[in-house]
């Protein structure tokens, strides 16, 4: 398998953006046709894994936001004012032909890191994901993130920013 390279952030004279192909539809025609205008309206970040001739294999988005606090799970009400800040993973996705490979991971890596840094400058309580599917949300359960409530349909989650380093030091030992 070619060298990959850390996440970093889209460069779209750079990056070739029409080789990316995941197993989902709507994550593939977002990343060609939605992140470039985006990113230039600073609606979402696009950070992507890409190997030496700058084709994207991974990509996630990132977004600062407010949770109202009437649809906050009781572990990120508790205490909170009306909108509690958080970061918004979006979208991730990682290319069919290299799944399994860790590029999820090293994504999820990212988003947590990025998620500490910004709490220390600023605030952010939490990382919230809507998982695309049942699918998704199995997975993003394995890097703890739990559900928003006990519904087994419901798909969006979180992760206490607090409880992020825990996770990084458990996935930098895998």
């Amino acid at each position: 398998m070619t060298e990959l390279y850390r996440p970093a952030a889209i460069d779209f004279e750079k990056h070739n953006r029409d080789y990316f192909e995941s197993t989902d539809e709507s994550l593939n025609t977002w990343q060609r046709q939605y992140s470039k205008q985006n990113r230039r309206k600073d609606f979402a970040a696009t950070w992507v894994v890409a190997d030496a001739e700058y084709r994207i294999v991974g990509y996630a988005t990132l977004t600062m936001s407010g949770l109202d606090l009437s649809s906050a799970p009781a572990a990120i009400a508790k205490g909170a004012p009306k909108q509690v800040p958080v970061l918004l993973c979006g979208r991730l996705a990682v290319d069919r032909r290299y799944a399994g490979a860790g590029i999820g991971s090293t994504l999820v890596q990212h988003v947590l890191t990025s998620a500490i840094e910004l709490n220390e400058k600023a605030a952010c309580k939490a990382v919230v994901v809507n998982a695309l599917n049942p699918t998704a949300r199995s997975w993003w359960t394995r890097f703890g993130f739990s559900p928003f409530n006990a519904e087994p349909d419901n798909l969006d989650l979180y992760l206490l920013t607090k409880e992020a380093a825990a996770t990084l030091a458990a996935l930098q030992q895998r």
